[in-house]
């Protein structure tokens, strides 16, 4: 199974475009999207508080995203109840992992920040550019 495209912003975020020039050169990013927003008005508390965290910890969300966000609000909701089983699990795992958060994908994402730099990279540095 071949492995799934990776879309162009998170590309960016994660430093593939840097690393792999020609593979990215023609992607196209999605024109006209929107920022993630805000919660439907129709959730519960509980689900807009995870909606508000997701949305913290993945700034590369955006509107077209907003139905698994939601999705994933929802079982992050129920994962306190007695019934939250292995398939609840599983889906919420599933449903992180399209949105690019499990922890695999996390290392794939640069989230930017207030990193210092580190001296030893001038050393390690690619000079082929």
């Amino acid at each position: 199974m071949p492995r799934a495209r990776l879309p162009a912003a998170k590309a960016a975020a994660a430093g593939a475009a840097i690393k792999n020039p020609k593979r990215f050169k023609d992607r196209k990013a999605p024109k006209g999207t929107r920022p993630l927003g805000d919660p439907f008005a129709a959730m519960k508390p509980k689900e807009k508080t995870a909606w508000k965290q997701l949305a913290k910890e993945m700034p590369w969300l955006n509107s077209s995203h907003r139905v698994l966000v939601r999705l994933a609000c929802i079982w992050i909701a129920k994962m306190d109840d007695k019934d939250f089983g292995v398939s609840a699990t599983q889906a919420l795992s599933s449903i992180l992992s399209k949105l690019g958060a499990t922890p695999v994908d996390e290392t794939k994402v640069g989230h930017g920040g207030n990193e210092e730099e580190d001296p030893e990279d001038k050393f390690f540095a690619r000079k082929d550019k």
